[in-house]
């Protein structure tokens, strides 16, 4: 792989990922585009320190690149914080559009259902006049734009109900219509989840758990190891209290219209959150603001914005201007040698960056170190090689 000669017949594999932590199920995932699909690299964009769900990442994103470089994976670039705590579609786009852009030729991602012409299916009745027409009326019902769109698919086609009940088929719903607007040469592949899906609590006699019953196992601080490929004596701390110190103070510190301009908020969401007195936790705080509109994930998603000092403003519908690499194996590291894209610019270190929403990331990294206590600042300014 070091003798890696760039040319237009190479075959790059791309995965949109948390690995959050990096588990079984992944390396799985890893190891089937190796074996079954001969690919020369494999590419991954990854969320950074805080995820998707409106959530920190159980690991830091330099430990999790790590774990990557370490089972199989060549090349780590980052989401950018504005675009990974995001719904599945915004995060979706802009992760194809960082693979796309790094040069793949083919995108991974696992699913429940493997069935092509299900997903295309979907993607059909989502753009069809009678989807339209549904999905305004449920919204006008109240519904998040979340549940109107799945109502709305389900009512002209009830068996797309099964897909359309599990993230990683919503996730992958979302790549596909990303493919569409960015690439379609990209040729996406389907690859079926073995053992445990998305939600499953932990089971026995296997190795492949969820992300969802490791992350619970980490929390309530049992025993995880045996679930995860790689050797580990990090120790994550329960950050919700701290977490929740920080955002009371922000809340109470900001007025009314500073909240307004913050990423998400819209409704007279801000004088709502402003109006609560007394919350007690973390958790406290999420329950008040949960509405039929305003769900949790959310509402999750608007408290890390306010932590994190997000605005709308700072958000753009353009194409992205840079990508931030994390870190590569030596294959990658030549790759990246090789490459040339000069419609973007390559940033292995947040040193001299003229873009402010990539320096932002070492605030944002500055903020999480409060929550888990780490000193990992120095490790904004070099990647992660593995030799």
């Amino acid at each position: 792989m070091c003798e890696l000669i760039y040319n237009k017949s190479m075959k790059i594999a791309g995965i949109v990922c948390e690995f959050n932590p990096f588990h079984y199920g992944h390396k799985y995932l890893i190891d089937t585009i190796k074996n079954d699909y001969k690919m020369d690299l494999v590419v991954v964009a990854m969320s950074p320190n805080f995820v998707m769900r409106g959530e920190p990442a159980i690991f830091n994103k330099f430990e999790r690149t790590k774990h990557a470089l370490l089972n199989g994976v060549d090349l780590v670039a980052e989401i950018p914080t504005i675009y990974a705590i995001e719904s599945a579609d915004v995060f979706a786009y802009r992760a194809v559009e960082i693979l796309n852009n790094l040069g793949i030729t083919d995108l991974f991602f696992g699913v429940e259902v493997d069935d092509a012409s299900a997903f295309d299916r979907i993607i059909e009745i989502s753009e069809s006049e009678k989807y339209q027409e549904n999905i305004k009326k449920y919204l006008e019902k109240g519904d998040s734009f979340n549940a109107a769109s799945k109502k709305s698919i389900i009512e002209i086609d009830p068996q797309t109900s099964i897909i359309l009940s599990s993230p990683n088929n919503l996730l992958a719903i979302e790549y596909l219509k990303s493919i569409k607007k960015i690439n379609k040469k990209i040729t996406p592949h389907f690859i079926k989840r073995v053992s445990t899906f998305y939600y499953d609590s932990l089971k026995e006699g296997t190795i492949i758990q969820s992300g969802t019953a490791i992350r619970e196992l980490i929390k309530e601080n049992k025993e995880y190891k045996n679930f995860v490929p790689y050797e580990t004596k990090y120790v994550v701390y329960n950050v919700n209290n701290t977490l929740f110190e920080l955002i009371k103070y922000k809340i109470i510190s900001s007025s009314c219209e500073e909240i307004a301009k913050i990423k998400g908020v819209t409704e007279g969401l801000e004088n709502k959150i402003k109006s609560i007195k007394e919350f007690t936790s973390y958790e406290n705080l999420i329950d008040e603001l949960v509405s039929k509109r305003n769900r949790e994930t959310k509402i999750k998603r608007i408290l890390m914005y306010i932590l994190l000092g997000i605005k709308k403003c700072e958000v753009s519908s353009s194409g992205l201007k840079y990508i931030r690499i994390l870190g590569f194996s030596s294959a990658g590291q030549k790759y990246l040698s090789i490459f040339n894209n000069e419609n973007i610019k390559i940033y292995t270190s947040l040193k001299k960056s003229p873009f402010e929403a990539l320096s932002n990331e070492l605030t944002y990294t500055k903020i999480y170190s409060m929550l888990t206590h780490e000193d990992i600042i120095e490790k904004e300014y070099l990647p992660i090689r593995l030799s």
